[in-house]
């Protein structure tokens, strides 16, 4: 209980702990860089419409700009931690500055502070960009709580990340699973699940599927001029194992599965035979086939020796 309790207090004062130097400056919009993830990718969430940027612009020239963005140093730059769609508006109304509030913090602090600002401020959300972000999120908590707290040596970490990122978001710690899974899918299909042609659940199981194979599905998709995918298909898409094109189309409907051969059946006179024979040879319909074919061919071919005598 008591290192429980002492644990308690290092992480309210850590909460407490003056941030680090902070200044608010008219930053040239020519000096901004927007935030990119460790591995260069671009952040998460997708730019404002051209419509919604103009809007935004007008409001910037008429009143100016409301809310000051948010960045940081880099590389005699500033990147854009929050503000990204500020930033162009006010270059559309026609602005060389911009308020910002500078932070010197390290790669996860502004990834955090990228992801929380964008889901205070957007009234919408779409399944890629709650997907990427609760994935951003995740990562950059996982991260902090491995690391040791002040000088207390190796601490774990007291709390799964996940249900941390979903009490943040309001959402059930399954639900944020769900959402982060959607990541591993194939931008284009990740598209389709925000046009809505693609469900949430069916993205979900698609997300199980091999890179080559969403590959494989995409080429399919795209020949037949298929966007939808149902449930029972992705279901079933992910119960196959590593389908070709082939087997693709066959879950989609696209081809029909091959009937089985069917069962020959033939019923000869049997009456000349004893009935021990009959017995033995109706125990194969397929040997009694070939049988009754030889023995129409040999009496074909019987009559007609015998009609040219």
């Amino acid at each position: 209980m008591e290192r429980e309790r002492i644990r308690g207090e290092n992480e309210w004062a850590e909460m407490f702990t003056p941030a680090p130097s902070v200044q608010l400056v008219q930053v040239p919009l020519a000096q901004l860089v927007p935030w990119e993830q460790a591995d260069g990718s671009p952040q998460p969430f997708k730019p404002y419409t051209q419509e919604k940027l103009a809007e935004l612009a007008d409001s910037i020239r008429q009143h100016g700009v409301l809310e000051a963005i948010r960045v940081r140093p880099r590389n005699g730059k500033f990147q854009i931690l929050a503000g990204h769609n500020r930033s162009q508006a006010a270059r559309m109304a026609g602005l060389t500055t911009i308020p910002a509030i500078v932070e010197d913090v390290d790669d996860d602090q502004a990834a955090l502070i990228l992801v929380d600002s964008n889901l205070q401020h957007r009234e919408k959300l779409l399944p890629s960009e709650k997907a990427w972000a609760y994935r951003t999120r995740l990562e950059a908590l996982k991260r902090k709580a491995g690391r040791p707290k002040n000088n207390s040596g190796q601490v774990g970490p007291n709390f799964r990340s996940d249900e941390e990122v979903a009490q943040n978001v309001g959402e059930s710690r399954k639900q944020v699973q769900r959402y982060i899974r959607l990541t591993y899918l194939n931008p284009l299909l990740l598209d389709l699940v925000d046009q809505e042609k693609i469900g949430m659940t069916p993205g979900v199981e698609l997300s199980y599927l091999s890179d080559s194979t969403q590959d494989k599905l995409l080429e399919v998709m795209a020949a037949n001029g298929i966007q939808k995918i149902s449930g029972k298909q992705a279901k079933d898409l992910r119960n196959a194992d590593s389908p070709e094109k082939e087997e693709i189309a066959q879950i989609l409907g696209l081809t029909e599965k091959q009937p089985k051969p069917a069962t020959l059946k033939f019923q000869p006179d049997m009456s000349r035979y004893p009935a021990h024979v009959v017995q033995r040879l109706q125990k194969d319909s397929v040997y009694l086939a070939k049988l009754q074919a030889a023995l129409e061919a040999f009496t074909d071919k019987y009559l007609a020796e015998k009609g040219e005598n």
